[in-house]
């Protein structure tokens, strides 16, 4: 009987230590589920209900602002798209236009995309140390979808403006390049009308013109690809000089036919061989500038068109889930 006494009190020693082994397990089990459970999951959604609510609504709002942002960068590629076609087919007014009309809306799209951003920014809980302890994935993923949307209409100031210079220097260039056409043209009637005086004013008027296309060709070369304008230019640049030097020849010679007047027929006559026959290479000096600013500006707003779209798509609200 000693021996079995204490026999018994060990083991009720070892059963004790058992029970409280298996209290200490559960209450560990508990304490790593309740961790698991942290708010800004879905297994605790209630602890960000009230968050996730008021940012919702916020969230709501940006995204109408948003999709009325979009529609105003489609309507910038339509005027960007007519201010190309308007260059092709030289009808400058228009382009005019479409310039005038997308800058208004480039200042719009800037404007509204300044006013979401910080309406963005200042919806409490969404963003930035702690945040996961406030709302939900669901919302700050929308959010962060939101603000990377807006960033896609940054580049479109730039495209407008590189277009702009495209556009109107193309425009101008062509307005030179017709008056210097139309000047010539006075100078050869006055030649050959006989007022020799005349129509070397009229060459010379006619230079001034190329000059000023040739600074501009300078000033473009550093964007667009000017070897047509270039090449252009120095071809009528040789006939001013052949047709000057043919007047002054004839006017001192008093209409009688000297060795210098036949040879500066003969210069006149070769020179006037190298001038393009017609129009389309002035389509061409046109088309080569387009590609260097316009067609850029295009891309650029129908990228950023494209982008938003899909920014748009990935901030919507999801879908609320079927009743069971």
């Amino acid at each position: 009987m000693d021996r079995i006494g204490p026999t018994l009190r060990r083991l009720g020693l070892a059963a004790a230590w058992i029970v409280i082994a298996l209290f200490i397990s559960a209450g560990a089990a508990g304490l790593v589920v309740g961790m698991d459970h942290v708010p800004g999951t879905a297994a605790r959604a209630e602890l960000t209900s009230d968050a996730d609510a008021a940012a919702t609504a916020a969230l709501d709002d940006a995204q109408t602002q948003l999709e009325a942002l979009s529609e105003d960068v489609q309507a910038l590629g339509v005027q960007a798209r007519g201010a190309l076609a308007s260059l092709s087919g030289q009808e400058l007014d228009t382009v005019q236009e479409a310039v005038d009309h997308g800058a208004l809306l480039v200042a719009g799209i800037s404007d509204r995309s300044r006013a979401i951003r910080q309406e963005l920014l200042r919806i409490p809980g969404v963003s930035g140390p702690g945040s996961e302890l406030t709302t939900s994935a669901d919302v700050r993923s929308r959010h962060a979808a939101m603000l990377e949307a807006l960033e896609v209409t940054e580049s479109l100031d730039d495209a407008w403006a590189d277009l702009t210079t495209g556009s109107l220097a193309a425009a101008r260039l062509s307005r030179l390049l017709a008056d210097h056409d139309q000047t010539m043209g006075d100078a050869l009637l006055q030649g050959r009308d006989g007022h020799y005086e005349e129509a070397i004013a009229k060459i010379d008027e006619a230079a001034g013109i190329l000059g000023q296309a040739d600074t501009m060709r300078i000033q473009l070369a550093n964007t667009v690809d000017v070897s047509t304008l270039t090449e252009w230019i120095r071809r009528n640049k040789n006939y001013e000089d052949a047709l000057r030097g043919l007047y002054h020849a004839v006017d001192e010679a008093g209409g009688r036919q000297t060795e210098t007047v036949r040879d500066a027929i003969a210069a006149e006559k070769k020179a006037r061989k190298q001038l393009p026959p017609d129009a389309r290479g002035l389509i061409v000096i046109m088309s080569e500038i387009g590609r260097g600013g316009l067609n850029g500006a295009v891309i650029t707003i129908e990228e950023a068109r494209a982008r938003l779209a899909d920014a748009l798509e990935q901030s919507a609200p999801a879908s609320p889930a079927p009743a069971p």
